[in-house]
């Protein structure tokens, strides 16, 4: 009997839930565009000429490289790309050369 009135205290709080919840105030809706509770946006000219005096004030923080580093690095890239030119054009050369050795029993030069 102890199971029955347990059940029926339990329908009888799922009940009660299912009222409030029925009842309650639905929820806020919100702006579509955001909350400015009023407030009105700057000129458009006034935000675009703060975002320039943003980007100058990070600007004057970079530290710039010299002269000699540029023209270091600038070397540096250059003979890594003409390596890799090198290594890619041996590459196709042999392969190339493989492919025409197996389809017409001759090696295809590319310089002739």
């Amino acid at each position: 009997m102890a199971k029955k009135a347990d059940k029926v205290k339990n329908n009888s709080e799922l009940a009660v839930s299912v009222d409030t919840a029925k009842n309650a105030a639905p929820a806020k809706k919100t702006n579509k565009k955001g909350s400015n509770n009023g407030e009105k946006k700057p000129n458009i000219f006034k935000r675009i000429g703060k975002g320039f005096k943003g980007v100058i004030s990070e600007l004057k923080k970079v530290t710039w490289p010299k002269g000699k580093e540029v023209a270091k690095s600038t070397a540096i890239v250059l003979v890594v790309v003409v390596l890799f030119f090198v290594v890619l054009f041996g590459i196709d050369y042999v392969l190339a050369g493989l492919l025409s050795l197996i389809t017409t029993g001759k090696w295809a030069t590319i310089f002739i």
